[in-house]
């Protein structure tokens, strides 16, 4: 099932982002844990390139095993990171040939200690490029990310949206957004991008917090907020992850939870869930929300739960 239909069929659709394990040992874990989160029966799953594009080897190693063994719908994460154009196409066809039909398709972020991102010679410097690239070769969904608070290299929403425009333009078929803890946020969002022209389907992105500390880092990365209250109660137990792992499944869930009652078909999409006991928390939601199938709002949305990864422009 290619991008954008399974947001529009009328359900909600359930997704879980994966990320590639570094380690054989963490690999290991991953494939006991993959046949319990298919068990939730999610509509797809995607999975990431780790930072800079490396674990690109694992990434499709993965995304070819959901397919090839459990005959599941995947979406494989794709950047313009080290990786000229010719390299892309190779990767492409790569991808191809397991049968993935879904790219998630991302400029990637700046080297560590870079400012800029800089591609390497013969690369493709805005993911618009990327999807340009991707689109004239044929055969694949594609999605793109949208940043509800602003990117944090766009100087105003005008460059924001413009930049979101030219993605969308050159062949996006769905805006999978940044995270957010403010549904406002997310709103306004959708809103500036219709008033701006780019009617595709508009995916919410909500992540699960793991930590107070990574949390911060995080927002402090991608320029988001955290409201002043959710914040409050983080630091009040910050030191008992028990309390901070409930605390981040309740505003999740409530995020969720409004975002249907506003009409908006979902799609709860988390990382690999380290834990036992993260899936079956998530479960719980994941069957709330599936069990609802209300009509589009503001074109189409549906809502992403993701793993702490910061899409790029």
């Amino acid at each position: 099932m290619k991008f954008p239909e399974p947001f529009l069929t009328g359900r909600p659709a359930i997704s879980f982002e994966l990320f590639p394990p570094k380690t054989d040992k963490a690999l290991a874990d991953l494939d006991e844990r993959l046949p319990k989160l298919l068990a939730l029966e999610p509509t797809f799953l995607t999975v990431t390139y780790g930072a800079l594009g490396t674990t690109r080897e694992r990434t499709l190693e993965i995304a070819a095993r959901i397919r090839r063994d459990f005959g599941r719908n995947v979406a494989h994460h794709l950047t313009c990171v080290g990786a000229t154009r010719d390299e892309i196409s190779r990767i492409l066809d790569e991808i191809a040939d397991t049968g993935i039909e879904n790219i998630v398709a991302l400029r990637g972020d700046p080297p560590l200690g870079q400012t800029e991102f800089r591609p390497v010679e013969g690369g493709f410097r805005h993911a618009s490029e990327l999807v340009a690239h991707i689109r004239s070769r044929g055969g694949f969904g594609i999605a793109v990310a949208g940043y509800p608070e602003k990117h944090v290299e766009a100087p105003d929403w005008e460059t924001d949206l413009a930049h979101l425009r030219d993605k969308v333009q050159a062949g996006a078929d769905v805006v999978v957004t940044q995270l957010f803890y403010d549904n406002d946020d997310y709103y306004r969002f959708v809103g500036r991008c219709r008033t701006a022209g780019i009617s595709v389907p508009i995916i919410p992105g909500l992540m699960p917090i793991q930590s107070v500390d990574q949390i911060k880092r995080i927002t402090s990365m991608c320029g988001a907020q955290i409201p002043s209250l959710l914040a409050s109660k983080l630091e009040a137990v910050r030191d008992e992850p028990a309390k901070v792992h409930q605390l981040a499944i309740e505003h999740c869930a409530v995020q969720a939870s409004e975002l249907l009652r506003a009409g908006c078909r979902v799609s709860i999409s988390t990382c690999s869930i380290r834990r036992h006991r993260s899936r079956r928390s998530w479960s719980g939601s994941s069957r709330c929300s599936s069990s609802c199938a209300a009509p589009p709002c503001l074109g189409d949305p549906g809502v992403t739960l993701r793993g702490p990864t910061i899409p790029s422009a």
